[in-house]
Protein backbone atom coordinates (compact mmCIF):
# COMPACT_ATOMS: atom_id res chain seq x y z
CA UNK A 1 0.00 0.00 0.00
CA UNK A 2 1.18 3.53 -0.75
CA UNK A 3 0.33 6.54 1.41
CA UNK A 4 1.32 10.16 0.93
CA UNK A 5 1.92 11.59 4.39
CA UNK A 6 2.36 15.23 5.41
CA UNK A 7 5.04 15.38 8.07
CA UNK A 8 5.48 19.13 8.10
CA UNK A 9 8.41 19.28 5.67
CA UNK A 10 6.91 22.37 4.02
CA UNK A 11 6.90 24.25 7.33
CA UNK A 12 10.70 24.32 7.50
CA UNK A 13 13.26 26.13 5.39
CA UNK A 14 13.02 26.15 1.60
CA UNK A 15 11.86 22.85 0.25
CA UNK A 16 13.76 22.98 -3.02
CA UNK A 17 16.63 20.96 -1.58
CA UNK A 18 16.92 17.34 -2.54
CA UNK A 19 16.08 15.39 0.58
CA UNK A 20 17.91 12.23 1.52
CA UNK A 21 16.37 8.81 1.85
CA UNK A 22 14.57 8.25 5.14
CA UNK A 23 16.76 6.43 7.67
CA UNK A 24 15.76 3.27 9.51
CA UNK A 25 15.50 5.25 12.76
CA UNK A 26 13.13 7.69 11.05
CA UNK A 27 11.10 4.76 9.70
CA UNK A 28 10.77 3.42 13.26
CA UNK A 29 9.57 6.85 14.41
CA UNK A 30 7.07 6.90 11.55
CA UNK A 31 5.74 3.49 12.63
CA UNK A 32 5.10 4.97 16.09
CA UNK A 33 3.60 8.17 14.65
CA UNK A 34 1.27 6.41 12.23
CA UNK A 35 0.61 3.23 14.26
CA UNK A 36 0.97 1.32 11.00
CA UNK A 37 2.62 -2.03 11.56
CA UNK A 38 5.49 -2.03 9.10
CA UNK A 39 6.86 0.62 6.80
CA UNK A 40 8.69 -1.14 4.00
CA UNK A 41 10.05 1.99 2.36
CA UNK A 42 9.79 5.75 2.70
CA UNK A 43 11.00 8.62 0.55
CA UNK A 44 10.32 12.29 0.04
CA UNK A 45 8.41 13.24 -3.10
CA UNK A 46 7.19 16.49 -4.62
CA UNK A 47 3.54 16.46 -5.69
CA UNK A 48 3.20 20.22 -6.22
CA UNK A 49 4.34 21.25 -9.67
CA UNK A 50 5.12 24.96 -9.77
CA UNK A 51 4.79 25.36 -6.01
CA UNK A 52 6.64 22.69 -4.12
CA UNK A 53 4.58 20.43 -1.92
CA UNK A 54 6.96 17.92 -0.40
CA UNK A 55 5.38 14.92 1.26
CA UNK A 56 6.56 11.54 2.44
CA UNK A 57 5.66 8.53 0.32
CA UNK A 58 5.25 5.51 2.60
CA UNK A 59 5.14 2.02 1.21
CA UNK A 60 3.42 -0.11 3.83
CA UNK A 61 3.60 -3.88 4.13
CA UNK A 62 0.03 -4.41 5.28
CA UNK A 63 0.56 -8.10 6.02
CA UNK A 64 -2.87 -8.92 4.62
CA UNK A 65 -3.68 -10.99 1.59
CA UNK A 66 -4.41 -8.56 -1.23
CA UNK A 67 -8.11 -8.46 -1.95
CA UNK A 68 -8.24 -9.06 -5.68
CA UNK A 69 -11.28 -8.86 -7.91
CA UNK A 70 -13.42 -11.96 -7.58
CA UNK A 71 -11.53 -13.08 -4.46
CA UNK A 72 -13.52 -13.95 -1.38
CA UNK A 73 -12.07 -13.65 2.09
CA UNK A 74 -13.49 -15.13 5.25
CA UNK A 75 -10.51 -14.52 7.49
CA UNK A 76 -8.42 -11.38 7.44
CA UNK A 77 -11.53 -9.20 7.50
CA UNK A 78 -10.66 -7.92 10.98
CA UNK A 79 -7.22 -6.93 9.69
CA UNK A 80 -8.73 -4.86 6.86
CA UNK A 81 -11.16 -3.23 9.30
CA UNK A 82 -8.33 -2.46 11.76
CA UNK A 83 -6.22 -0.92 9.01
CA UNK A 84 -9.20 1.19 7.90
CA UNK A 85 -9.62 2.48 11.46
CA UNK A 86 -5.91 3.42 11.66
CA UNK A 87 -6.11 5.30 8.34
CA UNK A 88 -9.27 7.13 9.40
CA UNK A 89 -7.51 8.17 12.61
CA UNK A 90 -4.56 9.55 10.61
CA UNK A 91 -6.93 11.46 8.33
CA UNK A 92 -8.58 13.05 11.39
CA UNK A 93 -5.13 14.21 12.51
CA UNK A 94 -4.56 15.75 9.04
CA UNK A 95 -1.44 13.67 8.47
CA UNK A 96 -2.45 11.81 5.30
CA UNK A 97 -2.51 13.61 1.97
CA UNK A 98 -3.55 10.66 -0.20
CA UNK A 99 -4.05 6.88 -0.22
CA UNK A 100 -3.95 4.27 -2.97
CA UNK A 101 -6.54 1.62 -3.88
CA UNK A 102 -5.46 -0.68 -1.01
CA UNK A 103 -5.99 2.14 1.49
CA UNK A 104 -9.38 2.84 -0.11
CA UNK A 105 -10.22 -0.86 0.19
CA UNK A 106 -9.52 -0.86 3.93
CA UNK A 107 -11.56 2.31 4.48
CA UNK A 108 -14.46 0.90 2.43
CA UNK A 109 -14.47 -2.38 4.37
CA UNK A 110 -14.34 -0.48 7.67
CA UNK A 111 -17.31 1.64 6.54
CA UNK A 112 -19.34 -1.44 5.58
CA UNK A 113 -18.48 -3.05 8.93
CA UNK A 114 -20.24 -0.17 10.68
CA UNK A 115 -23.44 -1.16 8.83
CA UNK A 116 -23.30 -4.95 9.11
CA UNK A 117 -21.19 -7.71 10.70
CA UNK A 118 -18.99 -9.06 7.90
CA UNK A 119 -18.45 -12.83 7.87
CA UNK A 120 -17.41 -13.10 4.23
CA UNK A 121 -16.49 -10.54 1.63
CA UNK A 122 -15.95 -10.73 -2.12
CA UNK A 123 -14.60 -7.83 -4.15
CA UNK A 124 -16.73 -7.68 -7.28
CA UNK A 125 -15.41 -4.55 -8.99
CA UNK A 126 -13.01 -1.66 -8.48
CA UNK A 127 -12.49 1.48 -10.51
CA UNK A 128 -9.97 4.27 -10.06
CA UNK A 129 -10.84 7.67 -11.46
CA UNK A 130 -7.70 9.79 -11.58
CA UNK A 131 -8.39 13.47 -10.89
CA UNK A 132 -4.84 14.89 -11.02
CA UNK A 133 -1.83 13.51 -12.90
CA UNK A 134 1.49 15.25 -12.18
CA UNK A 135 3.67 12.65 -13.94
CA UNK A 136 4.16 14.92 -16.96
CA UNK A 137 5.28 17.82 -14.80
CA UNK A 138 7.36 15.77 -12.35
CA UNK A 139 8.65 12.86 -14.46
CA UNK A 140 10.51 11.13 -11.61
CA UNK A 141 7.23 10.45 -9.79
CA UNK A 142 5.48 7.12 -10.19
CA UNK A 143 2.60 5.30 -8.57
CA UNK A 144 0.60 7.36 -6.09
CA UNK A 145 3.04 10.30 -6.20
CA UNK A 146 2.44 10.62 -9.98
CA UNK A 147 -1.36 10.43 -9.61
CA UNK A 148 -2.02 11.61 -6.04
CA UNK A 149 -5.68 12.57 -6.28
CA UNK A 150 -8.19 9.85 -7.13
CA UNK A 151 -11.73 8.69 -6.57
CA UNK A 152 -12.15 4.95 -6.02
CA UNK A 153 -15.39 3.04 -6.59
CA UNK A 154 -15.41 -0.38 -4.94
CA UNK A 155 -18.13 -3.02 -5.07
CA UNK A 156 -18.39 -5.89 -2.59
CA UNK A 157 -20.70 -8.84 -2.02
CA UNK A 158 -21.03 -9.12 1.74
CA UNK A 159 -21.95 -12.37 3.50
CA UNK A 160 -22.82 -13.93 0.15
CA UNK A 161 -25.90 -11.75 -0.21
CA UNK A 162 -25.89 -7.96 -0.04
CA UNK A 163 -23.95 -5.84 -2.52
CA UNK A 164 -22.36 -2.57 -1.39
CA UNK A 165 -21.02 0.06 -3.79
CA UNK A 166 -18.66 2.39 -1.93
CA UNK A 167 -16.98 5.59 -3.11
CA UNK A 168 -13.71 6.63 -1.45
CA UNK A 169 -11.66 9.73 -2.21
CA UNK A 170 -7.89 9.53 -2.00
CA UNK A 171 -8.26 11.98 0.90
CA UNK A 172 -10.21 9.40 2.93
CA UNK A 173 -13.83 10.49 2.55
CA UNK A 174 -15.97 7.37 2.16
CA UNK A 175 -19.66 6.97 1.34
CA UNK A 176 -21.90 4.05 0.59
CA UNK A 177 -23.20 4.93 -2.86
CA UNK A 178 -25.66 2.04 -3.09
CA UNK A 179 -26.67 -0.95 -1.00
CA UNK A 180 -28.51 -3.75 -2.74
CA UNK A 181 -30.16 -6.56 -0.80
CA UNK A 182 -30.46 -10.15 -1.93
CA UNK A 183 -33.85 -11.21 -3.20
CA UNK A 184 -34.62 -14.63 -4.77
CA UNK A 185 -36.15 -12.78 -7.73
CA UNK A 186 -33.34 -10.27 -8.19
CA UNK A 187 -32.08 -7.48 -6.01
CA UNK A 188 -33.74 -4.98 -3.73
CA UNK A 189 -32.48 -1.41 -3.69
CA UNK A 190 -31.94 -0.70 0.01
CA UNK A 191 -30.06 2.58 -0.14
Amino acid sequence: MEILLDVGVNDGPLCDEILDVVSDDDKNELVKLTELDEIHDAKYVNIGPGADFIVLLLIIDIGLRALKLGAEINDGIDGWIGLGKKLCKLFRRNKIVSIDIDGATSIAIELISREVKIDSLKKMEETTINLVDVSGMIPINSGLSAKPHNYYILTYRVNGEDVYVVGVTSTGEANIIKHFGFNPYGITDIK
